[in-house]
């Protein structure tokens, strides 16, 4: 008797210190680090590779916006990108409860690094 209370006693102060984490998932842990640089391309390859692919092509499946093509990446405003992360369009869900405001900024930037190079000008 004295050993199952002694263990039920042990469970129940791990899981007390435990909870805390278990409700953490990646994306919040990152949201915590203020002051510390967001990882855009890990985010996006924990919530948005699985349908839009690392390479950003998209699964043909799924019909998401092709991001290497350089007449998506003309069409759309930083605004709409933002938006369509934050709202998310079709089958595609929103992140706003899921990110914070600096980590939709740094995936929209990634989203367009897929697009076409910038050429330096020349002097």
């Amino acid at each position: 008797m004295k050993k199952f209370i002694l263990l039920s006693l042990i469970l129940a102060v791990v899981t007390v210190l435990l909870a805390p984490l278990w409700k953490l998932s990646p994306v919040s842990a990152a949201q915590s680090s203020k002051g510390k640089r967001v990882d855009a391309r890990a985010i996006y390859n924990r919530q948005c590779a699985k349908c839009h692919k690392e390479d950003g092509k998209g699964l043909e499946s799924l019909a998401p916006p092709d991001f290497t093509n350089p007449e998506w990446q003309a069409s759309q405003t930083d605004q709409q990108i933002t938006d369509g992360i934050k709202e998310g369009k079709g089958v595609m869900p929103g992140f706003k409860e899921l990110l914070s405001a600096q980590e939709i900024t740094a995936l929209v930037k990634y989203v367009r690094s897929f697009g076409p190079k910038s050429k330096a000008k020349k002097k």
